[in-house]
């Protein structure tokens, strides 16, 4: 009896690694993996092989899936999930879902030392430390088909994705050369993005968020009816004010629409307090600010009507307000 019950439980645990297409295809002790299409156990696997040498798995909840040979978390991800967590001397490749030793990838500037050992000036190079801020140091641990991608410090495979889920419902990726990525919970690029280059341009009606990548939509624009023809009355102007920005629910503001004001009265409603275009107020009456105009910035987002800079382009760096790009 007890070696029967022993052999069940072997079957119990191997149930979990199965192919699967969505979560209804898992059991109730079971969570399904999308990186994967697999259903893995709720709270992982009693006692995980290890994995090949010259690899590991991040420390906080993952471990070594030998079916997949791979990583995989004993918990499902979610948004707030913490990013998986490699040792120090490792680094975590998304594609191939485990870690790789960092000693691998860096030419370490250190043998490059030796070549001048009588020169006791040579220690005094610490101003070369800005160059590792940029991916230059990390990207040797990306394989020939990998680039890195410096805003998640994570390798992604040159071209995209084959077939990448898509976003949850309320975001979206710019339709050229991006795509979501689940572990991310983010947009992230097919091909290595220029440092200069400019943001990602989303689809007609959305934004580009900077600060999480990914793509919002914009509110509609509400078409307000024509305004009646001044009758010669001093208070016209500030009675159309007035209409006009109780057109949008609240917290909406109506934002005239640039150029069709004068002509239309056509308003779109906006939140400025969140809005790229239109940051703090509308940036048609030169109120609000547009945060994609803020010179030698490559991302940046609206956070509570003011403009945040995260990350500027190449020989600039944030300022101390993080509203500005600043030379290095």
């Amino acid at each position: 009896m007890a070696r029967l019950s022993s052999v069940l439980l072997f079957a119990a645990a191997a149930l979990p690694y199965v192919v699967a297409t969505s979560s209804s295809d898992c059991g109730s002790n079971e969570f399904f993996f999308q990186e994967k299409s697999c259903c893995l156990p709720q709270g992982g696997q009693p006692s995980p092989p290890s994995p090949p040498a010259g690899t590991s798995c991040p420390t906080n909840g993952w471990y070594w899936h030998s079916d997949n040979e791979c990583c995989v978390p004993s918990q499902p991800q979610t948004p707030s999930s913490p990013p998986p967590q490699c040792t120090d001397d490792c680094l975590w490749s998304s594609l191939d879902l485990k870690c790789i030793p960092s000693g691998s990838s860096s030419v370490p500037s250190t043998p490059a030392q030796p070549t001048h050992p009588s020169t006791p000036s040579a220690p005094s190079p610490p101003s070369t430390p800005t160059s590792p801020a940029h991916p230059s140091t990390p990207s040797g641990s990306c394989s020939n088909n990998e680039f890195w991608f410096d805003p998640k410090t994570c390798c992604l495979p040159n071209g995209g994705q084959p077939n990448p889920p898509s976003p949850p419902g309320g975001t979206s990726c710019p339709p050229s050369s991006w795509y979501w990525h689940t572990g991310k919970q983010c947009c992230v690029p097919s091909n290595p993005v220029p440092p200069n280059g400019p943001p990602p341009q989303c689809q007609n009606g959305w934004t580009w968020s900077g600060g999480d990548l990914k793509c919002y939509p914009q509110p509609p624009s509400t078409p307000a009816s024509p305004p009646p023809k001044p009758s010669g009355h001093a208070g016209y102007k500030r009675h159309a004010k007035s209409r006009a920005f109780t057109l949008c629910p609240t917290p909406m503001t109506a934002c005239p629409i640039k150029g069709l004001m004068a002509t239309s009265g056509d308003y779109e409603c906006l939140d400025t307090t969140a809005d790229l275009h239109s940051c703090g107020g509308c940036a048609s009456t030169s109120v609000g600010q547009d945060c994609t105009t803020i010179p030698n910035a490559y991302e940046v987002a609206c956070t509570k009507s003011t403009c945040i800079v995260s990350s500027c382009t190449k020989g600039f760096k944030v300022a101390s307000g993080a509203d500005s790009c600043i030379p290095l």
